[in-house]
This record gives C-alpha cells, structure tokens and sequence, in this order.
C-alpha cells in the first residue's frame, strides 16, 4: 500500500520545484553570455533566439534536493552520478557543439557502466545478455527524450508525469529513497516547466534531455520490484510508463524509413509537430501527449496493483489505439518532396510499402486481437476469481469463436471498406457479421461439444464487446478527426445559408478538406423546423433575420450559400447585409459536366 509519509515526499518535490524555478531564471542571462542558444533553423520549430542549458536547473535541483537527505542506497547513488556526467556532457554540447557520433559513445559508456555496477534489467538467465538488453534500454530511452525535447514543455511534462508514476510505484512498493528521487525529479521539472511552457523563454538543452533520459530510464533500475519474477513484466511496465518517448521515437523511425529519408536527419515529422499540422495550437499538441503519457502510465500502475492476468486487457487496447493513432499521424504529407532519399535502401522500402492487400493483412491482425480480448474479456466480466477453473474452456473455445468471427467478417465483406469512410451501413454491416459470428459459434460448440460447461452469458457479452472493438476501430479516424478538431482555432469562421443536404455536404467538405482552412461554427435556414436545431453539432441559429446579428456578434469571416433554391431577392438582400462589413459570400455548386478533350 501507499507509504504513509507522504508530507516528507511533498517537501521533497517543494525543494526540487523552488530550486529548479529559481535556477532556470537565472541561467537565461548567462546562457546567452556564453553564447548558448538556440538560433531558429528550417527544420527546428522555434522561431526565436532561445538561451539554452535550462537542463543544469532540473540536474542541479535534483543533485541539491538530494544533498539534504543524502541517500544511502548504492544504486541511487551510482544513478546520481552517472546522470550528473551525461548531463555534463549535454552541457558541453549546449555550448560547442560535440559530433553525434561522440554523445553517443558517452551514452553508451554510461550506460556500460551502470549495468556494470549492478544496475541491469533482469530479463534472462544471462547475464551477458542482461547487461546488453540494459545499456539499449538506457541509450534508446536518453536518445527518444533527447528526440522529444522537440516543442515547448513537451520533454519537461513528459518527465515529470513518468517521474510521477514511479513516484507511487515507489511509494506503493515502500522505497522511500526512490520514492524521494522520483518526488525530486517531479519537482525539478514542473519548476523548469514554469519557464519552459509555450512560450519557452528557456529550452533545457541536451544538458536536460540527455540528464532526463538517464535518470528516469535508471528509475526502473533501482527497485526491487515484486514484478521482477515474471520475465514478461520487467520491460512491460518500464516501457508503459515510458511509452510516450517511445512512441515518438517509433513514429519518426518508421516514416522516415517509409518516406526513403535519412533516420538521422532531423526535421519537423515528430508526432507533437503532426499534432500542430492537423490545426491544434501548440500547447493543445502538447497537451495530447501529455494525456497519452498520462493514459498509459494509469494501464501501467493498474497492470502493477492487479496483476497481468486482468491487465493485458487494457495493454492490447493501448497498444492497438496508439498504433492507430501513429497510423492516423502518420497519414500527414510532412516531407517536402525534393528532401525524399532515393536509392537502393528506398526502392527495398517502397516494396514493403507497395505490398499487396497489405490493408486488409493488417486489419485482419487487428481483428484477432480485438476478437481474443473481447472473448477473453467476457470470461474475466463473467467469471471473475474463478477465472482459473474456465480456462481450459476458453482454450479450447478460442479457435472456434475466432474462426467463426473472422469468417462472418469476410463473408460480409468488411474488409473491403476504407476506414476513413466508415458509414452507419458499414456499421451496420458489422453489426451483422458479428452476430452471425457468435451465433455461429454457438452453434458449432453446441454440436461438437455439445456446450457443456460453457456459460450463455459469457457469449452475449462477447458479442457486445466484439461489435463495439470491431465497430470502435472503424470509427477511430473519424473520432479523431473529430476531437482534434475541437482544439483547432484560427481559421476563417464561416456562416453556411442552408441547413438541408446542400449545407451538410458544405460543412462536411469544409471539415475533411483541411486545404479550406475554414471553420463553419453556425447555419442559417429560413425553414422554422430546423431553426433552434443542430446539424452535426452546428447550431442552426434561425432564418434571414439573424444574418445580421450573427455577423456581428460570431466574427463571421465568410457567408456561404450552400442551397440553389435560395431566390434572387434573398441572395441580394445577403449582399446588402455583408458588404458593409466586408464579408464576402460564396456559393456552393455542385455541377456534373461532360469531359473535354
């Protein structure tokens, strides 16, 4: 259970926040004597001379905060010292810049010598191999924060929702000297962050990010977990609480290879980046992540306190969500075309990309996942503690129910859709097929095993569950377009005349075509039926009469005519109303003509 003295943890984090806040002020002025800056460039995102080395506040602030009650346990220590000399190593970086090739020999040598004095992840019966898988861990994690430090208070808050995890993994576990770290570096970055949030007046540097990157990849190093018997467990909750690092890390790997472009080459593809393409503000890119980092770090204690057996559900739901997620990012065109490698690595990847019915493979791997875990789901809703006793029949169900459910899926042609264009018949469709899977199913146990032992209930709920994954992952880009689109401002705010057909086609267009760069926020229909009504979550504010109003008091930059049964009279009398205020007026037309040669 949670450690009683939390009062003492909550002074601890005090000291690192006062220390790192007053400490990342007074660093500006001498970053920018010393010359250590950030200078905008053409694939970085700043658009200012920003001081650097913000990175020795969070190091100093903890080093500092430690120093008071110094810690005892060799590990901490070794931890301490190790990320003290690669943020060292940061901050000569900060201030001449050293050749890639030379920070990462540090990392790796930094590493070696944390696995090397006891400090290794206890994977295998190895211990060769153990120290192996350990320094990659440490220098892929210090690399992916380095790589995350890529928008205003992103590497900050990531490190200190991690941190704070860990916090009550320690405080849980009753290691109060990890307990005290982890409050340290919780404190040390939420005081960075005051300085640190959009607008940056002071960026961390590698100083932070490589001095970040060791020591919260070092936390999973220092405990004696109770999950360390279980093999599987040791990376799985390090890696969950780590994922947003990780993710990004991944995303830009993968497009980069997909793309033909350099992996080293830096530019503006990370997903926080992306974020900021789709429309969202900065801080509301930064903030997404934050929740991801939050989300996945919940999956990651709830995995700790009740065990693998009920959270694997949970992990296969994160990790297919975030993998779509990637894919819906991914979608983006960041990549200029004339910056696109080609040669023989790129022509190698282009056949990967270009490998036929490589949608429908991987959308029937989805598939059987979502199929096992709404199965096994319904076991564990049903069943609860007595788990244990029904497993068997649930081996021995599984292929039946997978087979009979993948069958209905094809044989109702799912798999031929396009996700993006999922409609209430595709739904529908679904819907069918999963009904046709479980009954089917049913049936084939009812025969071949007569359904002996097998509960009705257990059946019922996988249909609900299996209808819901299969239909929620179809859904998934049109949510997320629809989510994201709330953090989106800025754009020309449009009036749409006509709430009928015409007006729901308008406001679709303008919702899927982002090279419009419109935002429709109300309609306007003479129909009184419609009035006071909401299509697609656009109010219909009422007819002609509220044209004026709405233009002064909604910040109207554009009125569109979306229906061609409007008569003249009326579309002059919209003229009349937008003209003086300078609002142009468009009309919407959909025309059928005959190709020319």
């Amino acid at each position: 259970m949670l450690a009683p003295a939390l009062q003492p943890l909550l002074i601890v984090g005090a000291v690192g926040f006062v220390v790192s806040l007053i400490l990342a002020g007074a660093l500006k002025p001498l970053a920018a004597r010393l010359g250590a800056v950030a200078h905008p460039k053409a694939d970085r995102w700043h658009r200012d001379v920003v001081p650097l080395l913000g990175g020795l506040a969070i190091a100093a602030a903890v080093l500092i905060g430690s120093s008071i009650v110094p810690p005892t346990s060799p590990k901490i220590l070794i931890l301490l010292a190790a990320a003290l000399v690669i943020g060292l190593v940061g901050a000569v970086d900060d201030l001449r810049p050293l050749k890639p090739q030379t920070k990462f020999i540090a990392q790796i040598l930094v590493a070696s010598a944390l696995a090397a004095l006891g400090l290794r992840l206890s994977l295998t019966d190895w211990p060769l191999v153990n120290i192996l898988i350990t320094i990659f861990w440490i220098v892929g994690v210090t690399n992916a924060f380095n790589l995350l430090d890529n928008m205003d208070g992103l590497a900050a808050g990531v490190a200190a929702i991690t941190a704070g995890f860990w916090l009550v993994f320690f405080s849980w576990d009753g290691n109060i000297e990890g307990a005290r770290l982890a409050a340290l570096l919780v404190g040390a970055c939420l005081g960075f962050l005051v300085h640190n949030f959009n607008p940056a007046s002071i960026f961390m540097g590698d100083a932070g990010s490589l001095f970040l990157g060791v020591t919260v990849s070092g936390l999973s190093l220092v405990g004696d977990w109770a999950y360390s018997r279980n093999v599987a467990s040791v990376l799985l909750f390090p890696v969950l609480i780590l994922l947003v690092p990780i993710f990004d890390t991944t995303l830009v790997t993968v497009a980069r290879m997909l793309a033909g472009r350099s992996v080293s080459r830096g530019g503006r593809d990370h997903s926080s980046h992306r974020l900021v393409a789709l429309g969202i503000s900065e801080r509301g890119a930064v903030m997404v992540l934050y929740v991801v980092a939050t989300l996945s770090g919940a999956v990651a204690f709830l995995s700790y306190r009740y065990g693998f057996s009920y959270s694997v559900i949970l992990i296969c739901l994160l990790a297919i969500g975030l993998g779509l997620f990637g894919i819906y990012l991914g979608r983006l065109e960041v990549y200029p075309a004339d910056q696109v490698e080609v040669g023989e690595r790129a022509r190698v990847v282009r056949l990967v990309v270009d490998f036929p019915y490589k949608r429908q493979v991987a959308t029937v791997a989805i598939d059987v996942v979502l199929i096992v875990v709404a199965y096994y789901t319904a076991y564990v809703l049903r069943f609860e503690n007595e788990l244990a006793a029904e497993q068997a029949r649930f081996i021995d169900s599984l292929p039946v129910v997978l087979g009979c459910q993948l069958f209905a899926l094809a044989a109702f042609r799912v798999y031929q859709g396009l996700w993006r264009y999922t409609s209430l018949r595709d739904l529908i469709r679904i819907a069918q097929a999963t009904t046709l899977g479980s009954v089917g199913a049913i049936l084939v146990l009812l025969f071949a095993m007569r359904f002996e032992g097998y509960s009705r209930a257990v059946f019922v709920i996988d249909w609900v569950l299996v209808l819901g994954f299969i239909g929620g992952t179809r859904i998934f880009f049109r949510a997320l377009d629809e989510i994201l689109r709330q953090g989106v401002g800025g754009n020309p705010r449009v009036l749409i005349y006509g709430a009928g057909d015409g007006g729901v086609m308008v406001l679709r267009e303008i919702r899927s075509n982002r090279e419009l760069n419109r935002s429709a926020v109300a309609f306007l229909d003479d129909d009184r039926q419609k009035q006071g009504t909401r299509v697609l979550d656009v109010p219909v504010l009422g007819g002609m009469e509220r044209l004026e109003d709405a233009l002064l008091t909604l910040d109207i930059s554009e009125v569109i005519i979306s229906t061609s049964r409007l008569p003249p009279k009326r579309v002059q009398a919209v003229l009349d109303l937008c003209e003086p205020l300078e609002v142009p007026v468009r009309r919407a037309l959909l025309r059928l003509e005959h190709a020319k040669h």
